[in-house]
């Protein structure tokens, strides 16, 4: 179905990053940039609503159709990721406007803010290979500035670490879409669909999969390619850090359930061991990382390439439709209802940490006391630290619960990576149980305590409070991941949408 809906969250932010790159005062940048994300947001629900029911939307640039001109596609799974990088921006930039940054705002702060929300739009509902690539170097492009605006030593050095695996990875990705246009004539993830079903098994199209695997395990940060995040998102701001964190990653997931499921679908077999080999060890490598770390940020990025080793562990399940429970797969379900819960904890973590990093006056989590100097703190915290590790009655205990029936079903590969599953969960209790025993419990510690100010904190209980909501209405919520992953499951029917 035809539709410029696609377009409205692209281009939202790109015309409002546009207008904040004049010399406006503060009040003004902050009014145009929270404008911004909540039109992005209204546009991005206005596109759910319009795919919810199982229709495919595209939007084809200049009149020109797919697989020849720029198409702009979106399905359930990419307005679903609309809608959550666009609560992410709001929320992230409500942080922001709560903690003037003088220094930073000076040097375009907000202007690309817009830009890195553009792109990660972009990349959700970009219909093409190549189109994928631009996505993301606009999207790296405006993380490069925000990674280094500040110029401190550490933003500069990780920002370094930063920039050089996400070129080499994006080198490797347009070299690929290359040797992909010379075998089968075309980057339109619909056409290519296509035609590698035409071909079958074919050795050369396995291949040139098995290489954007690669750069997309390196842009989501699987193991052994995701050294870089550990250091860099505690290096920038707190509003910064909680969107990188939230969201980036899971630009990089997406691209693989994309290419896995939708385009090169035809050696699920390889896809399956290539993804529960890495997701099992990243689960753990993330895990046993967040056990070695004392600062609040350091502790939570390990926790965030965890989460990412579960769902690449979820999407190796669903290569060959493993725990098929429901027509749709439930392990491709469990999967992406988890994609939703980790951006909302993620989010909400990070801000959290910003909390406690603002009463402590200090990163480390070695404080003790505050438990009753700020029980409405401790309490946000406690709900998300059992989120993460996966404890009932939250919605991260339905996921895992989804993904680990699934994986018991599986052969031996499969069976390691449950195991894995389990034991990393059980490292994540502990880490973050090693926090509230540090940081809350106990007698009070010396030194001077600075509150929260109320609008800081609002920013904050939005974050949580969606993570509760995600629990009182899994129900519903697991409901439409249920039908989004029919949907992703079905790649005829994403053709059928796309081509004339």
């Amino acid at each position: 179905m035809n539709s410029a809906l696609p377009l409205l969250p692209i281009l939202l932010p790109i015309l409002f990053g546009v207008l904040l790159l004049l010399p406006l005062a503060r009040g003004w940048r902050v009014g145009l940039s929270l404008l911004s994300a909540a039109l992005m947001l209204l546009s991005s629900l206005a596109l759910l609503r319009a795919t919810s029911g199982g229709e495919i939307l595209t939007s084809a640039l200049g009149g020109w159709a797919a697989p020849y001109g720029i198409v702009m596609v979106a399905d359930r799974l990419a307005s679903i990721l609309s809608v959550l990088a666009s609560v992410a921006a709001l929320i992230s930039l409500l942080h922001a406007a709560a903690r003037p940054d003088a220094a930073r705002e000076k040097y375009g702060l907000f202007a690309f803010l817009q830009l890195l929300f553009a792109g990660v739009q972009l990349s959700f509902l970009t219909g093409d290979l190549f189109n994928l690539f631009v996505a993301f170097e606009v999207m790296l492009v405006a993380s490069y500035a925000l990674s280094v605006l500040g110029s401190t030593r550490q933003q500069l050095r990780e920002g370094f670490r930063y920039i050089v695996m996400n070129l080499t990875a994006s080198a490797l990705l347009v070299v690929t879409a290359g040797l992909i246009y010379g075998v089968l004539g075309t980057l339109n993830f619909a056409d290519l669909s296509r035609r590698s079903a035409e071909l079958g098994p074919n050795t050369t199209v396995t291949s040139l999969g098995v290489l954007l695997l690669i750069v997309f395990a390196a842009k989501s940060a699987l193991f052994p390619l995701g050294f870089w995040l550990p250091g860099t998102y505690p290096a920038v701001p707190g509003a910064v850090g909680a969107f990188f964190a939230a969201i980036l990653t899971k630009v990089g997931v997406y691209a693989l359930l994309r290419i896995t499921l939708t385009v090169f679908n035809q050696e699920a077999q390889v896809a399956q061991t290539i993804l529960l080999l890495f997701g099992g060890v990243t689960m753990l490598t993330g895990a046993l990382g967040a056990l070695t770390q004392r600062e609040w940020r350091r502790i939570l990025s390990f926790t965030v390439m965890s989460s990412v080793g579960y769902l690449a562990y979820g999407a190796g399940l669903g290569q060959l439709g493993l725990g098929q429970l429901t027509a749709e797969g439930a392990s491709l379900s469990a999967t992406l209802f988890y994609l939703l819960g980790s951006v909302l904890v993620t989010l909400a973590l990070f801000l959290v940490a910003a909390g406690a990093e603002q009463l402590s006056g200090q990163s480390d989590v070695r404080r003790h006391g505050f438990l009753d100097r700020s029980p409405g703190l401790a309490a946000a915290f406690m709900l998300c630290a059992l989120t993460l590790a996966g404890l009932p009655p939250t919605a991260g205990f339905i996921a895992k619960f989804g993904l680990i029936q699934a994986g018991v079903q599986g052969g031996p590969l499969a069976l390691i990576a449950t195991g894995c599953a389990l034991l990393a969960s059980l490292i994540l209790l502990y880490a973050m149980l090693d926090i509230w025993r540090n940081f809350f419990w106990g007698p009070r510690s010396e030194g001077r305590v600075w509150p929260i100010p109320r609008r800081q904190a609002l920013p904050l209980w939005l974050s949580v409070g969606l993570v509760a909501l995600s629990a009182i209405f899994a129900g519903p919520l697991y409901a439409l991941c249920v039908a989004a992953a029919g949907q992703l499951s079905e790649p005829g029917v994403y053709i059928r949408s796309v081509l004339p």
